[in-house]
C-alpha cells in the first residue's frame, strides 16, 4: 500500500473533539486529525469507545485520508469531518 497508519500514534487530542494519528503516503509521514462527530457518524451513533472506534474504522479512515493528500502531496495533513464519510 502507498499509506499506513502508524499505530503508535494514534491520540485522543487533549480538548477530547478530535483523534489525531500519522500516516505514511509514499513514505513522507502527515499528521491527520478525524473528528469526533465523523467517528460518531462511522460508528452510526452507537456511543461507543473513541479509539475502538477508530481501530474498527481503520481502513476506511486512512483510505479517506489518503484521497486527500494524494491530491497534494505538499499539505503537511487533512482533518476529515462527518461530511466526508
Amino acid at each position: 500500500m502507498p499509506y499506513e497508519i502508524l499505530r503508535d500514534s494514534i491520540v485522543l487530542e487533549q480538548a477530547g473533539d478530535a483523534i489525531r494519528f500519522h500516516l505514511t503516503v509514499f513514505g513522507a509521514e502527515k499528521t491527520c486529525r478525524i473528528t469526533v462527530m465523523a467517528l460518531h457518524s462511522l460508528d452510526q451513533g452507537q456511543g461507543g469507545n473513541l479509539l475502538d472506534i477508530f481501530d474498527t474504522h481503520r481502513l476506511r479512515i486512512g483510505q479517506r485520508a489518503f484521497a486527500y493528500l494524494s491530491r497534494d502531496l505538499l499539505v503537511s495533513g487533512v482533518v476529515l469531518r462527518a461530511l466526508d464519510f
